[in-house]
């Protein structure tokens, strides 16, 4: 497997986590304000620890996961996000997610990170189909997945929640 060295956008530097940002990654996936459209995803710090070192292994097994992402030049983590591998039934997948803080928001950091992610996946995953999961009402993230060519694969009601399934096929070379 190819893993992806750092890699950086015109704003945004993505990196792999390392240990040294655990502490970030807890408290992103459990602070109420960066949850506001699908609270169900919000974890206590022990759970979001686990969620951590699970990707972790991910990236160990796969090569790929979900990066840190911070500003160009700047010490303190945005958020996180990237492509992890998945599934969609029996189908292997790769689920492009993000996690930023509020004070992040609107600034157009999820798409740039978003497109490095499916530029990557293009040249190193060609075979293997993007997904964005969200919540149904999670008009911001809708809106992402939308500017980046994702198209509507399905809805669905999931653990009694509304969710949507956008979906973005690799073009074959």
């Amino acid at each position: 497997m190819v893993e992806p060295e750092e890699i950086r956008t015109r704003r945004l530097v993505l990196r792999r986590p390392e240990p040294a940002d655990a502490e970030a990654f807890i408290a992103v996936h459990s602070a109420p304000e960066a949850h506001p459209y699908d609270d169900w995803s919000r974890r206590s710090p022990e759970q979001a620890r686990e969620l951590f070192d699970r990707f972790q292994q991910g990236w160990a097994s796969d090569g790929i996961g979900y990066w840190a992402v911070r500003r160009t030049g700047a010490g303190e983590v945005l958020g996180f996000g990237g492509v992890r591998h998945s599934s969609e039934g029996d189908e292997p997948v790769l689920n492009l997610a993000y996690r930023f803080w509020p004070s992040a928001w609107g600034n157009g950091y999820a798409p740039e990170m978003a497109a490095a992610a499916i530029d990557w996946t293009r040249r190193h995953r060609p075979d293997w189909p993007v997904v964005i999961v969200t919540d149904a009402d999670n008009a911001p993230s809708i809106s992402v997945a939308e500017k980046l060519g994702f198209a509507l694969h399905e809805r669905r009601v999931r653990d009694g929640r509304p969710e949507v399934v956008f979906r973005l096929e690799h073009p074959r070379t």
